[in-house]
């Protein structure tokens, strides 16, 4: 294994790893602990990461380690409603907030850099819906349409403050990464 491989794997370790103690610290700090009845904080820190990470090193790591961060908050959240939901809540969801990796050179653009953290926040908005209608349709209060409350009532809300917060926070946090990413030799590599 090569020694830039090594470097990746241990900096999406360490970022997988900080996405984990964000959502500690979101599940229990008061305040921050705000979250919808069947799960969905309303504040994004494990997100940011995870997008950062796709950023730094690509849409295979970046995927991988919103993975990782989907299989580690599966055994966090201490159970899964449905098996599906295995899917379309941790391991799509959170993979598809490492699709930054296609778009790594907008990190170099502040503005292009929020509208594609917006884009994959949008993404796993899709799969949590998704996943909602066909899972947790049932859920539904009694003769609203589980499309309407999976998409606008219940899933809406809470991802679109996550994904308004994390491109903020990813926003002030830019420039230090990507000065770090280069100390460490991270970016405009390919392999």
């Amino acid at each position: 294994m090569r020694k830039n491989e090594i470097r990746k794997i241990t900096f999406t370790s360490v970022f997988v790893a900080i996405a984990f103690v964000f959502s500690l610290i979101t599940k229990y700090v008061p305040g921050l602990n705000l979250e919808m009845p069947q799960g969905g904080s309303i504040f994004g820190f494990p997100m940011i990461p995870i997008v950062l990470l796709g950023f730094i090193l690509g849409v295979q790591y970046g995927v991988l380690g919103g993975i990782l961060y989907g299989v580690i908050s599966v055994l966090l959240d201490g159970g899964l409603y449905h098996w599906g939901s295995l899917f379309f809540d941790y391991l799509i969801a959170f993979g598809l907030l490492g699709f930054t990796g296609l778009f790594k050179k907008y990190l170099f653009s502040p503005v292009k850099f929020v509208l594609v953290i917006l884009f994959v926040g949008f993404l796993r908005y899709l799969s949590h819906s998704i996943g909602g209608v066909l899972i947790f349709g049932e859920f539904a209060p009694e003769g609203m349409n589980p499309w309407f409350y999976s998409f606008i009532v219940y899933n809406a809300p809470y991802m679109l403050s996550a994904t308004f917060f994390t491109a903020l926070v990813a926003s002030l946090l830019r420039k230090k990464i990507i000065i770090l990413s280069e100390q460490y030799g991270l970016l405009g590599t390919t392999d």
